[in-house]
């Protein structure tokens, strides 16, 4: 009678062994950045795959046109969620496909549609306009 107990203990460890593991790792990041991680590829082609990834948020065009005031691009997009993918590294003048400041700089930002993946908007900056997470 004694071996009943440990059998069913062998058979309730390996249920939860097996229920953990399904909990396991998922594609997503959980947070409203995850889903724009598909719009890197793209950036990475405005960049020519120069730089190191610093950073992926999600914000909307007014939220950007308004830390990028200077940026007359921004003005002209409609009301839109964008994934602003941000390189470092360093950036000379008219070396990123879409980025119409005469500025060079260490920062290559990459605005790309959060419904589809095209560029909208690149712009090489010194500084970083807000706070970038989830780098992998």
């Amino acid at each position: 009678m004694r071996g009943k107990p440990l059998v069913a203990i062998g058979i309730a460890v390996a249920l939860a062994v097996s229920a953990g593991a399904c909990a396991g790792r998922t594609d997503t990041l959980g947070t409203v950045a995850g889903a724009c991680f598909r719009a890197v590829p793209p950036a990475e082609s405005a960049i020519h795959n120069k730089g190191k990834l610093a950073g992926v948020r999600r914000i909307s065009s007014a939220d950007l046109g308004a830390r990028l005031k200077h940026d007359v691009t921004l003005s002209t997009l409609p009301q839109e969620s964008l994934c602003v993918i941000a390189f470092k590294g360093t950036y000379a003048r008219g070396s990123v496909t879409g980025a119409h400041n005469a500025t060079t700089g260490q920062y290559a930002i990459v605005a790309v549609g959060a419904e589809h993946p095209v560029v909208v908007a690149a712009f090489v900056v010194n500084q970083l306009p807000t706070r970038f997470r989830h780098t992998h």
